[in-house]
């Protein structure tokens, strides 16, 4: 946890305070969703939050799944379209890229600190890998719908394969939906269209031919699996992830 008062240079003038908020919001160095600890504004008609991993972001990084140095920008210097090749993401706002001249790599500062290995309280557990030995139980690909590997957390049996961008799209489109109200209940009105959008492809994740004890252990399972992941991505899950990603994936 990093120190509870800071000052920024993408927001001079006023105190980052170290808040846990209870809705969502949207990172401005990053531009990307976050649910968990951020430093926000002291200034609550700023409205302004940083990932804690985006306000304390460091000049280079290195990671064990890449060879090369990666250099902090607060934009990629690279133009056209960049996404990151962890989340398969958009890269819009703070980023760390490689040093190849002709084909630099990107990544979100907070993809680059995602746990490598974390266990449930009901022995289930997942390792991050660069590269997935089966296919998404998700979207039954290997490749995410932008068309990268993307990295994915995988069971230590090496049967149940989550890509990070899937279960990233699955929280995003919910958000994006407007599903999420700023009082952090859920909008009704769309509730069990979020539901049919957002539940992982049970086609994929639970192969015919199984009995229903099976069946029901397998999907358990899952969904442990993806509340990891979502934990990984987002921090601690807040009582309002918590809550609707229950109900997202509740039977």
């Amino acid at each position: 946890m990093g120190l509870t008062k800071i000052t920024h240079s993408s927001h001079s003038g006023h105190f980052l305070l170290l808040k846990y908020p209870q809705e969502p919001y949207k990172c401005e160095g990053c531009k990307e969703l976050g649910f968990g600890p951020c430093y926000e504004c002291e200034h609550e008609d700023c409205n302004f939050y940083l990932h804690e991993e985006c306000a304390n972001a460091t000049p280079s990084a290195f990671h064990s799944f890449l060879k090369c140095s990666l250099k902090f920008h607060p934009r990629a210097p690279q133009g056209g379209e960049r996404v990151c090749d962890a989340c398969g993401q958009d890269v819009l706002g703070f980023v760390y890229q490689c040093k190849h001249n002709k084909n630099p790599h990107d990544y979100h500062p907070s993809c680059l600190k995602l746990k490598r290995t974390f266990t449930a309280e009901d022995g289930t557990t997942l390792h991050l890998k660069e590269k997935p030995p089966s296919k998404c139980l998700y979207c039954g690909s290997r490749k995410t719908s932008n068309g990268i590997k993307g990295w994915s957390y995988v069971s230590s049996c090496g049967q149940d394969c989550y890509h990070v961008a899937c279960v990233k799209d699955m929280i995003l489109e919910t958000w994006r939906n407007g599903y999420f109200l700023q009082d952090g209940n859920v909008n009704e009105a769309n509730y069990y269209r979020a539901l049919q959008s957002s539940i992982p492809n049970r086609e994929v994740a639970l192969p015919s031919g199984r009995s229903s004890s099976k069946t029901k252990q397998i999907w358990r399972k899952a969904k442990t699996a993806v509340m990891l992941i979502i934990s990984a991505l987002f921090g601690d899950p807040t009582a309002l992830i918590s809550l609707v990603i229950q109900q997202l994936l509740s039977d």
